[in-house]
């Protein structure tokens, strides 16, 4: 008995993993993808960083960038001047 009760915490909590992946899909369904502009890693005292960039579809006069690591990130946006 104890085994099946296990099991079944196990299997609930799988599904509750398998369903926030697929409300994600759902609630974005129709949303368009974007790919960033330049993509590359920055070497920072052992902790490989990820970095994005991008310019905004509604502000062309913006760039914006996305820094994500294994124990922080953040965007960042700045104006520039054609």
């Amino acid at each position: 008995m104890k085994i099946k009760l296990i099991a079944l915490c196990a299997l609930f909590s799988l599904s509750l993993a398998a369903s926030a992946g697929l409300w994600e899909k759902v609630t974005m369904m129709g949303a368009e993808t974007l790919k960033p502009s330049a993509e590359y890693l920055i070497e920072t005292a052992g902790w490989n960083i990820r970095v994005y960039e991008w310019i905004p579809a509604d502000n062309p006069n913006t760039r914006c960038m996305f820094a994500a690591g294994s124990q922080k990130g953040g965007v960042a946006c700045y104006s520039v001047n054609d």
